[in-house]
């Protein structure tokens, strides 16, 4: 329920994403006015058709539906038996936990999802864990972007090696050395909460500012 087209625009050639020169968080484009807003400030330019860092015409919406992703994988994984969760899948009473239970009985191997089955669930055989586009949610026009990511990733992470079976987690980026996918990387909080609150004393964010 966000204002404005389009919350992330990004560069696919190169990962550049548009962000507030003064706020930090990315910038939202508006369709009608086909121009690219700052929801904090009000700063305010016209959408470019080429990418300002890498000059070429790779600029584009970032993300990928629970659907579309349903429909690659079973291409992908012709003998897999694939589930997905999400709102529209768990809208009926009950429905989240037959998808839950199926997936531990084991009758189902690959389970596709929203933030919904990033935490609190286990499933001890369930040995990779993979994250598509982290971006997307490190990009969203809020200042506690880097902060719910990296709480996302890191109990996503989680989820994979759980029981005496090894684990694997791998992380889709454009970004993969920004210092909250790195945090994540190392399982490393102590980084992260030193780097975050740095910048946000700097910016005048919370908890050193009231907004």
């Amino acid at each position: 329920n966000r204002r404005g087209f389009s919350t992330i625009i990004t560069c696919s050639n190169c990962g550049f994403t548009y962000k507030c020169p003064y706020c930090e968080i990315s910038l939202t484009y508006h369709k009608t006015s086909n121009t690219l807003r700052c929801h904090y400030c009000g700063y305010t330019k016209i959408k470019d058709d080429i990418c300002p860092e890498c000059h070429e015409q790779g600029l584009n919406y970032m993300g990928m539906g629970t659907e579309k992703l349903e429909e690659i994988i079973k291409e992908k994984y012709p003998e897999s038996k694939v589930i997905r969760m999400d709102a529209d899948t768990t809208s009926k009473k009950g429905s989240h936990d037959r998808i839950i239970q199926a997936f531990r009985n084991e009758e189902y191997n690959i389970l596709i999802g929203t933030q919904m089955i990033s935490k609190g669930l286990d499933f001890p055989k369930c040995t990779l864990v993979g994250v598509l586009n982290a971006d997307s949610s490190l990009n969203i026009p809020d200042f506690r972007s880097s902060e719910r990511t990296f709480s996302l990733l890191d109990q996503v992470a989680g989820r994979a090696g759980r029981s005496i079976i090894p684990g694997s987690v791998i992380i889709q980026t454009f970004n993969p050395d920004n210092e909250t996918i790195k945090a994540v990387k190392y399982h490393d909080y102590d980084s992260f909460y030193t780097q975050e609150m740095k910048i946000r004393k700097i910016l005048k964010y919370p908890p050193y500012y009231y907004l």
